[in-house]
């Protein structure tokens, strides 16, 4: 408590601080791994994997190493950074994809929200 009235800036640093030295461990301050393997083996055709992502991470790496080992590499995996005026763009891609059984990831899907409503 004295460190939010003094120092507020610190507090999640403090906190992370506090919970390692409680618990002699960082386990409960460092985020979990992501297995994509995993998570595309408990997937399938009919519902979209959606990653929601901590300012900064960009899974698209991870993706396409996935894509490779799947044999969905080259022009059978596409991605997307949706923006403003991109509803197009977007709408052809997932036609694409879908009609052909392609990957693909949208990225940025917040900046599109009313979009996704209307077409996922």
């Amino acid at each position: 408590m004295v460190l939010r009235i003094y120092r507020p800036d610190r507090v999640v640093n403090g906190m992370k601080r506090f919970i390692i030295d409680s618990h002699k461990s960082d386990k409960f301050v460092q985020p979990p791994t992501v297995n994509y393997e995993k998570i595309f083996k408990a997937s399938n055709e009919r519902s979209p994997i959606v990653f929601i992502l901590s300012p900064g991470a960009d899974p698209l790496s991870d993706v396409q190493k996935l894509a490779d080992d799947e044999g969905f590499s080259g022009n059978k995996f596409k991605y997307l950074s949706l923006g403003q005026g991109m509803e197009k763009e977007a709408n052809i891609y997932l036609s694409t994809s879908s009609n052909r059984g392609h990957w693909l990831m949208l990225q940025n899907c917040h900046l599109l929200s009313s979009w996704l409503k209307d077409h996922l």
